[in-house]
């Protein structure tokens, strides 16, 4: 991806000019990925970053974004054309802290926006010993917990190494089955309510400044 080259005529960006800048993963997923520029930190012009996110999500059915932890001046913008938000931090103290305190700025600037929840990443459970809990996780975060994701370092890391989906290298891993919760929360059983298999989308509508 390089907005250098788009941002002074936004008016190129097209579906054309989009695959160009795609790369297809086996497994059937699309990245447009960042820069690799890693001693130049710019912003962009939020309506250059605001029409990618139009094209995107018109040929998309589901878009996933990986922000910066830095807030730039197209942010709100991306935040609030979001259908879900997740923070996710490890089980630790300042992890939760931090957690707490930008779910919490979140939800200040985008007031009606969708709600932050935090997802504890390379959760263990402990039985005996000090450290923390779940139930001190659920007490710290209250309504804004989602979900605690398993520690299975080796398994991500052999994932991540041979670029491969965790399923993959272990079928039924517990990574994946709690990731399934999280992302495809039971569907309801009103029929009234569904829509026919195969025609669901989700649809993203990106605000502008």
């Amino acid at each position: 991806l390089d907005l250098n080259e788009i941002e002074p005529r936004p008016e190129r960006l097209d579906r054309q000019l989009l695959e160009v800048m795609l790369s297809y993963h086996a497994s059937g997923l699309a990245v447009i990925a960042a820069p690799c520029r890693p001693a130049e930190m710019r912003s962009f012009d939020p309506d250059t970053v605001t029409r990618l996110l139009d094209l995107v999500s018109s040929h998309f059915n589901y878009v996933v974004i990986d922000l910066p932890r830095t807030w730039f001046s197209w942010t709100d913008n991306v935040l609030l054309g979001s259908n879900r938000l997740f923070v996710v931090s490890e089980m630790t103290v300042p992890g939760i802290k931090h957690a707490k305190q930008l779910v919490t700025a979140v939800r200040e600037r985008l007031e009606e926006g969708p709600r932050p929840q935090v997802i504890i990443n390379r959760f263990e459970q402990r039985m005996f010993g000090a450290g923390l809990r779940r139930s001190d996780v659920e007490q710290a975060l209250g309504e804004d917990f989602a979900a605690t994701i398993p520690n299975d370092y080796r398994l991500v890391r052999e994932a991540i190494d041979r670029g491969v989906p965790l399923d993959e290298v272990k079928a039924g891993n517990k990574i994946t089955t709690e990731l399934k919760k999280l992302v495809a929360p039971v569907v309801s059983t009103d029929k009234t309510a569904a829509e026919p298999t195969g025609k669901r989308r989700l649809s993203l509508s990106w605000a502008r400044g």
